[in-house]
């Protein structure tokens, strides 16, 4: 079985490789319209909000992605996602004000690199506004106000960093507060090295939701090597350990090895993903699997 899966996967990263120029050519009419009528239509919004008390000022624009996978696995073969954000920039209402609206699991803090396997995404939209502030260009403080989890929910979070010509090391506290879930701190910190030619990234966070029994822990350690000058070939390993309300214990360890190409223009990307996965739900049986993503990036 494993023969069979690992034949598979050197097969279909063989065939995207050598279709990759087909594939180009083929949707270069209709992905140059969609990319524009969805950034002409965001632009537009941006606009509109940003000048709803009369103001004809101009300067709003909005910027987000668009992101479609699919996730074959040992244990599921039919498993889907569809993620996308987008912020709008509102400078008549305030310059450091932004409205964000996104499917996406930002409640999760997330390692430099985590590999995404789409169990956490969520089915409903999230709402928030955003306020940021900029102390220099290392540091800054953001809060967020909105809706998420179908609750309200107000967010703080500071980034802080520190860089030199061979590392970099962020600290990045959070603290957030649910109208059901409660309080919800959180610490993450991430240091990288830089090689030449690639950069060592280790990242570790810690979070605790007021409604789970113990706190959530991540571990991860990452090569990132950048093959030419938009291909990037990241390979990693990650553990994630996490208790529920009933304090059940889930631990997982993921191994991957993730190829990322730009392949139209600026805004049009495919990632392959092969993963390896032990989780303890699944009495830590070995199982094999591919994520495969198309990400369409828009705005200014």
């Amino acid at each position: 079985m494993l023969l069979k899966t690992t034949v598979g996967l050197i097969l279909f990263v063989f065939c995207t490789f050598c279709c990759a120029k087909d594939l180009e050519d083929k949707v270069r009419p209709r992905a140059d319209l969609f990319q524009s009528k969805l950034n002409n239509m965001m632009q537009d919004t941006a606009s509109w909000l940003d000048d709803i008390d009369g103001s004809t000022e101009g300067g709003a624009s909005a910027k987000g992605y668009l992101q479609l996978g699919w996730l074959p696995r040992t244990a599921d073969l039919d498993e889907f996602d569809a993620k996308f954000k987008v912020a709008f920039n509102l400078p008549n209402l305030d310059e450091r004000l932004a409205l964000i609206i996104d499917n996406d699991n930002e409640d999760e803090l997330l390692l430099d690199y985590e590999s995404d396997p789409f169990q956490d995404s969520q089915e409903s939209v999230n709402l928030a506004v955003q306020y940021a502030k900029e102390f220099n260009k290392n540091n800054n403080i953001k809060t967020r106000v909105g809706v998420s989890r179908k609750q309200l929910y107000v967010r703080t979070e500071a980034s802080l960093n520190w860089e030199s010509e061979t590392f970099k090391f962020e600290l990045l506290p959070r603290v957030d507060y649910f109208y059901k879930d409660g309080w919800g701190p959180g610490l993450k910190g991430a240091i990288a090295y830089y090689l030449e030619g690639s950069t060592v990234s280790f990242s570790a966070s810690w979070q605790k939701l007021e409604h789970e029994a113990r706190s959530r822990r991540k571990v991860g350690l990452f090569h990132v090597f950048k093959l030419e000058k938009n291909q990037l070939l990241v390979s990693g390993i990650q553990y994630n350990k996490s208790n529920n309300k009933e304090d059940i214990s889930n631990e997982t360890y993921y191994l991957s090895l993730r190829y990322r190409n730009l392949f139209y223009k600026s805004w049009l990307y495919f990632e392959v993903e092969p993963f390896i996965e032990f989780n303890q739900i699944r009495n830590f049986r070995r199982e094999h699997g591919i994520a495969l993503s198309l990400i369409s990036y828009y705005g200014t």
